[in-house]
C-alpha cells in the first residue's frame, strides 16, 4: 500500500500547527492533502476515520479547530509508526525482513531488552552472565528481530564462551533462522563464518548438500574445514572426500578423513581397510566416530585377530609390550557406538582382558543409541558379570520400562534386607548401587515440561549445556523417593566434588534435579534432606534455595553453619545465603552475629566486611545494598 498521501497529510498537519490555527482556512496545501485521501479512506476503516477528523479539522464551521488539528495529527502519527516505513531517496518504502530473523514487535519492556542489546554490542566476559540470566528470565527478549541479527553478528565475539553460547541458541531456532546466517555469509571469513557453517549442519544437515559443495570452492582454510566436515552427511559426497583427501593437507584433510568415515560406498571401506593394514591405531581413531555398518565390522574383525593372538601368546595383559596394549585400547575405544553383530561378539572376549574398560564403552554406546542388539548384550553381560554392567542396564529399563516394572527390579539395590539374587543370581555379597545413582545423574525433572528428562551428559559434566537423549514418557515410579532421600550412600567420597545447581556434592545435586514440586507429599521429606545436609557439612546457598521449594520454615541456625564449611574464607558464600534466606533483617543480622562469635576467630579473611554486614542489618539496611 503506498502511504505517500498519508506521509504528506501528517507533514502538513504539523506546518499548520507551527504556522496557527488561524491560517489554516487559506492554507490550499492542506485542503490538497485532506483531498487526496479521499480515495484511501474507503481501504481501511482507520484511513476513513483519518479523513473524516482531517475534513472536520479544515471545515469552516469546526468550533475547536486547535483541538482538532492535535487529534488528527496523534492519530496520523499513531497509524504510520504501526506501518515500518522508511524514507529513501524521497521515498517512503516498506521495511522487508528478509528471511524469518526474528518478530519485529515483541512484549518486551525495553527496560529488560536494553541491557540485552547493551551486552551484546559491548566487551568483556560480564556480558556472558547477564545474556544467560536474561534468557533464563524472559526468552521472549531474544524473539526480538534485533537481537536475533546481533546474536548472528556474536559468532565472531572474541569471548568464545559468549560466542558458541549464541550459536547453542541460534541452533534452537531451527530452519527459521538460516536465511539471516546464509545472509552476507563470507566463504572467505573466520571463526564466525566456520559457527554459521556449523549452525546451518546442526540444523539441516544433509539437506543442506549443495550449499556446502556451492562453498567448498570458494572457502577460506578456516570455512573450508568445516564444510568438509558437514559433507559427511551425504553419502554422494564420496568420490568428492576421495579427491580432498588426495588434494588437501593439514586440517582440511583431516577433516575430509574424518567426513569418509561416513560414506558408506564400496570406494570408502577399501581405503579404509587398506589404511587399517598400514596403522590400526591411527585408523582406529578415524573410525571412532564413524556409524557405518562396515566401520563396525572392521574394526571386529580386528579386535578379534588381536584377541586371537593374544590367546595364543598366553601372556598376561600387564606383561605385554605397550605398543600390542595400545593397539587394544585404541580399537576398543573405537567401538563407541557402534553395534554390528561381529562387534557385538567381541564384548565378552574383551571383558576377559579390559573389564573396567569393556562396561565403559558399552554404557558410552547406549548414552548415543539405544540399538537393540546392544541392549541385549547389556543384559547378557549383566546376567554373567553382574553390577558392573547395572548401570548400561538400568538406563535401558528407564527409558524402555513401565516405572513399577523398574523399581520392582532394581530396588532391592538400595534395600539392604532384600537378597539380590533374584535380580543377578549373584548374592547379596555383590551388591553395588552405584550404576543406579551413575545413571539418574543423567535425568532431572523439567518442571516446565512436566516431565523427566535424560540427557547424555550427566549433572557432574564440565559442559555448559547438556544435549537430550529422550523425554522419559513413563516417569519414574515415585517410591525410589524415599530410598534415594534415605541412602548413607549419600556420603560416599566419589560424590564429593561440585555439580550444577550450587552444591558440592554430586549426590545432592541428582536429587536437587530429581525434585518434583507438583508432587506435595515429597516436601516435607525433601526439606529434612536438605536441612540436615546443611547442618552435616555447612549451609549453602544452594541449600536454601531448595528449602525455599519445599515449603520450608524453619531457617535459624543455618547462617551459621557457613562458617563449618570454610571459616577461613567465606565472604562470598555468606553474601549469597543473605540474599537467599527468607528472614528479616534483623534475624539476618543476629544469625551473622552467631556466626562471627562461633567462627570468627578461624576466619583469617573477611571478618571485617562480616562484622560491618552485621552491624547494617541490625540498624535497618536492606540486604541488597550490603
Amino acid at each position: 500500500m503506498n502511504l505517500g498521501v498519508v506521509y504528506e497529510l501528517r507533514d502538513r498537519l504539523k506546518t499548520a500547527a507551527v504556522a496557527g490555527v488561524g491560517l489554516i482556512q487559506d492554507d490550499f496545501r492542506l485542503k490538497r492533502s485532506v483531498e487526496q485521501m479521499a480515495p484511501l479512506s474507503k481501504a481501511s476503516p482507520v484511513f476513513g476515520r483519518i479523513f473524516q477528523m482531517a475534513e472536520k479539522t479544515i471545515a469552516p464551521d469546526c468550533e475547536n479547530r486547535a483541538q482538532a488539528l492535535l487529534d488528527t495529527l496523534a492519530l496520523v502519527d499513531a497509524v504510520l509508526c504501526t506501518q515500518g516505513s522508511l524514507l529513501k531517496d524521497s521515498q517512503w518504502e516498506e521495511i522487508v525482513c528478509q528471511g524469518d530473523g526474528g518478530e519485529i514487535c515483541t512484549n518486551v519492556p525495553y527496560s529488560q531488552l536494553a541491557p540485552v542489546l547493551e551486552a551484546f554490542g559491548g566487551t568483556g566476559s560480564g556480558r556472558y552472565g547477564v545474556l544467560l540470566e536474561a534468557r533464563e528470565r524472559n526468552s521472549e527478549i531474544f524473539k526480538d528481530y534485533r537481537v536475533k541479527n546481533l546474536m548472528v553478528k556474536a559468532l565472531g565475539d572474541s569471548y568464545g564462551e559468549l560466542a558458541d553460547m549464541a550459536a547453542s541458541w541460534l541452533r534452537e531456532e531451527g530452519e527459521r533462522i538460516l536465511p539471516l546466517l546464509k545472509r552476507g555469509f563470507d566463504p572467505a571469513g573466520k571463526r564466525d563464518m566456520v559457527r554459521r557453517v556449523e549452525i546451518i549442519e546442526a540444523i539441516r544437515a544433509e539437506a543442506e548438500n549443495d550449499f556446502y559443495l556451492e562453498m567448498l570452492p570458494k572457502a577460506g582454510k578456516e570455512v573450508k574445514e568445516a564444510v568438509v566436515r558437514a559433507l559427511r552427511h551425504d553419502s554422494g559426497n564420496e568420490a568428492v572426500l576421495l579427491d580432498l583427501v588426495k588434494a588437501e593437507k593439514g586440517k582440511v584433510k583431516e577433516a575430509a578423513l574424518i567426513s569418509l568415515t561416513c560414506m558408506n560406498g564400496k570406494n570408502a571401506e577399501e581405503f579404509w581397510k587398506k589404511q587399517m593394514k598400514k596403522n590400526p591405531v591411527k585408523t582406529a581413531g578415524y573410525l571412532a566416530n564413524s556409524s557405518a555398518m562396515w566401520a563396525s565390522d572392521l574394526i571386529g574383525e580386528q579386535l578379534e585377530g588381536w584377541l586371537d593372538t593374544f590367546d595364543q601368546s598366553q601372556i598376561p595383559f600387564k606383561k605385554m609390550k605397550e605398543e600390542d596394549k595400545s593397539i587394544l585400547y585404541s580399537l576398543w575405544g573405537a567401538a563407541r557406538g557402534k553395534h554390528s553383530p561381529r562387534l557385538c561378539r567381541c564384548y565378552e572376549r574383551v571383558y576377559q582382558v579390559i573389564p573396567k574398560e569393556t562396561a565403559e564403552v558399552l554404557w558410552d554406546s547406549l548414552l548415543e543409541e539405544r540399538e537393540p542388539l546392544l541392549c541385549r548384550t547389556a543384559e547378557d553381560m549383566y546376567k554373567k558379570y553382574g553390577d558392573g554392567f547395572l548401570q548400561s542396564v538400568f538406563w535401558i529399563s528407564l527409558l524402555t520400562k513401565k516405572p513399577g516394572e523398574v523399581y520392582d527390579r532394581f530396588a532391592p539395590y538400595l534395600t539392604p534386607d532384600k537378597a539380590l539374587d533374584v535380580i543377578t543370581g549373584l548374592g547379596k555379597e555383590k551388591r553395588d548401587p552405584m550404576g543406579i545413582y551413575k545413571a539418574l545423574m543423567h535425568v532431572r525433572y523439567e518442571e516446565k515440561e512436566g516431565c523427566y528428562v535424560a540427557y547424555r551428559e550427566p549433572l557432574d559434566s564440565p559442559f555448559r549445556f547438556r544435549s537430550l537423549v529422550s523425554k522419559l514418557e513413563e516417569g519414574l515410579d515415585l517410591k525410589w523417593y524415599p530410598l534415594l532421600l534415605k541412602s548413607k550412600d549419600r556420603f560416599n567420597s566419589c560424590f564429593r566434588k561440585r555439580g550444577r545447581e550450587g552444591f558440592d556434592n554430586t549426590y545432592d545435586t541428582m536429587m536437587a534435579e530429581l525434585f518434583r514440586p507438583d508432587v506435595e507429599e515429597l516436601k516435607e521429606e525433601y526439606g529434612k534432606y536438605f536441612y540436615q545436609g546443611a547442618k552435616l557439612r555447612g549451609t549453602l546457598a544452594a541449600d536454601a534455595r531448595m528449602l525455599k521449594k519445599c515449603g520450608w520454615t524453619d531457617y535459624k541456625g543455618l547462617l551459621a553453619l557457613t562458617g563449618k564449611k570454610n571459616a577461613q574464607l567465606m565472604t562470598y558464600e555468606v553474601r549469597e545465603l543473605l540474599g537467599e534466606l527468607p528472614l528479616s533483617g534483623q534475624e539476618l543480622g543476629e544469625e551473622l552475629d552467631q556466626l562471627i562469635k562461633g567462627y570468627g576467630k578461624k576466619a583469617k579473611v573477611g571478618i571485617g566486611v562480616l562484622e560491618l554486614w552485621c552491624d547494617k542489618l541490625k540498624s535497618g539496611v536492606p540486604v541488597e545494598d550490603l
